[in-house]
């Protein structure tokens, strides 16, 4: 994101290929329909593609995916508006929304609840809440609202040239794909609010996690700052980079994983998606997409975290031995990183044991 601590000049050829624009085009399309068809077949929603639209209108949900499909509409009108100064769009807009409509989303449906269903919707609007406060207080400390585009745009730009590749993966992906994977991540406080379940064993256990991986993410976010702060002053100021020679981090957090921060990111979606557990009394149930696509979103191959690495490697001449050193994604032992899904998966198993025999 744009960053007012300071910034690095990229000089390498990096580590990573950037994706190819075909690649990125369909798994927007593959994702949007997913999602749409997911809840056209699975939820209120699906009355507004039909004749029904007094049902549609009267669904707090099919309300919402109208207001989301109107909002990446939106978004993408606004991202337009450089293009008579710069010849291209600027799809900054999207960022700055990404820490701000899932809560929005939340209270929303929690104002629409029934007396039954809000104790669990009220503990995942707080949650969420919080959520939102960090990131975008996290967000204006590095200038995300201070204008201008996000440096990394300007740089996946050149990878798919500036022209209409440029404009479709715009569309497709930046303004539409995204925010549909926000309202996606959301919406299992949507099935909360339409359950009268009460709070039970796996709330707290959601609400735990939840509240743990958050205050993991906000760790990383603040060494990742302390770290960033202090290398620009000592830039700036003339004096010995030190340990800051590497130009990035790589204690604390960042010691065990090259993305904690991401890692607590898409951990705590997951946790919120347990809440739809009891919501919808199925261990896999219609918001189960929300949290699939948002880790597919940051760890499939050329996604997210592929498309920080390829930056940060032509930045930093060390970050390629810092790759093979620490773990991609999630937090182990250097000694251990090969062994990362293998723990994944045995912590997803004991988890899924734990929520079906109370």
């Amino acid at each position: 994101m744009t960053s007012l601590t300071g910034a690095t000049p990229m000089t390498g050829a990096g580590t990573i290929s950037p994706p190819a624009w075909s690649h990125a085009i369909l798994g927007a399309l593959l994702q949007n329909a997913a999602l749409l068809y997911t809840w056209a077949a699975f939820t209120p929603f699906g009355a507004c593609l039909g004749a029904d639209l007094r049902a549609c209108a009267a669904d707090a949900w099919a309300r919402s995916v109208v207001f989301a499909l109107l909002l990446c509409t939106l978004t993408w009108l606004l991202s337009l508006r450089s293009l008579r100064r710069a010849a291209t769009s600027d799809p900054s807009i999207v960022d700055r929304l990404w820490s701000i409509c899932p809560w929005v989303y939340v209270w929303y449906w929690l104002a629409c609840a029934p007396a039954a269903s809000r104790p669990r919707v009220l503990l995942m609007a707080l949650l969420s809440t919080a959520w939102g406060a960090r990131l975008t207080y996290n967000f204006y400390l590095k200038g995300g609202f201070h204008g201008g585009e996000d440096y990394r745009w300007a740089v996946i730009r050149t990878w798919f040239a500036p022209g209409l590749r440029w404009e479709l993966f715009n569309f497709m992906f930046i303004c539409f794909a995204q925010q549909l994977i926000i309202l996606a991540f959301s919406s299992p406080a949507a099935a909360a609010a339409a359950s009268a379940a009460p709070l039970g064993r796996v709330d707290v256990i959601a609400a735990t996690l939840f509240a743990l991986l958050l205050l993991g993410e906000a760790v990383a976010d603040r060494q990742m700052l302390a770290f960033q702060t202090e290398k620009y002053r000592r830039i700036h100021a003339g004096e010995p980079a030190g340990e800051y020679a590497a130009g990035f981090i790589e204690s604390g957090l960042w010691a065990f994983s090259r993305h904690p921060n991401y890692f607590c990111e898409v951990s705590m979606w997951w946790a919120f998606y347990l809440f739809s557990i009891p919501s919808t009394g199925a261990l896999l149930n219609w918001t189960l997409p929300g949290p699939l696509f948002l880790t597919a979103l940051f760890c499939l191959p050329r996604a997210s975290l592929d498309v920080t690495e390829a930056l940060s490697s032509r930045k930093y001449p060390r970050y390629a031995e810092y790759q093979r050193r620490v773990s991609r994604f999630v937090p182990l032992p250097p000694t251990a990183k090969g062994a990362a899904w293998i723990g994944w998966a045995v912590f997803f198993a004991g988890l899924a044991a734990l929520i079906q025999n109370p």
